[in-house]
């Protein structure tokens, strides 16, 4: 199998998705299961005034591993959109947990990738019960909670002990991707022509 991967993860600012939240911070990483890497190829965040913002979102937003001081030299909300899609068209992408980042945000304006790249099962179904998302919008816990528990103290996707935004959570599903392949859980070619 030669085709890449892109793991897509998000931090919006609530937990309804469009068009109730919106889109905060968003990482794209790039895998290839065969040389069991990954690299770095997308990260924005959008450019908002975090007293546009509110509260009660932004504290939202912080909870799920948002770093709000970015949030000043973002892209715009189209610029992003457009790289993005730049980023990911003609591309396999999955995410996770794909409820979260495709249903909610990633099938909707500005963002729509549909018919533009081919979407694969969540990254979560070849987890343990313990370790599936109940709730789209507890995924960035989730990943969080799988990496600890597959890599314990080691820290192979090197995120460091705290981990913030997008990206981050990207390149551990990355590397959750990858020990899955090595185990033999995660075989995408199944669903790739």
């Amino acid at each position: 199998m030669s085709d890449r991967i892109y793991v897509v993860e998000a931090i919006a600012d609530g937990a309804e998705g469009f068009p109730y939240d919106e889109i905060l911070s968003l990482g794209v990483c790039s895998v290839d299961l065969d040389a069991g890497q990954f690299d770095s190829v997308f990260d924005a965040y959008i450019c908002e005034e975090p007293k546009n913002i509110g509260k009660r979102k932004l504290d939202y937003a912080e909870s799920k591993g948002l770093d709000t001081i970015q949030l000043f030299d973002g892209l715009s909300l189209e610029e992003a959109a457009a790289r993005f899609k730049e980023t990911v068209r003609g591309q396999y992408v999955t995410s996770y947990d794909i409820r979260q980042e495709f249903s909610k945000y990633l099938t909707n304006d500005p963002w729509d990738i549909t018919l533009e790249a081919h979407i694969m099962p969540s990254i979560m179904m070849r987890q343990p019960v313990s370790l599936k998302c109940k709730r789209p919008e507890d995924e960035p816990d989730y990943i969080r909670k799988a990496y600890s528990r597959m890599f314990g103290r080691s820290d192979p996707a090197c995120v460091g002990r705290d981990p913030r935004g997008a990206l981050a959570l990207a390149q551990m599903a990355s590397q959750i991707m990858i020990e899955l392949r090595n185990r033999g859980k995660y075989r995408p070619e199944l669903f790739m022509p």
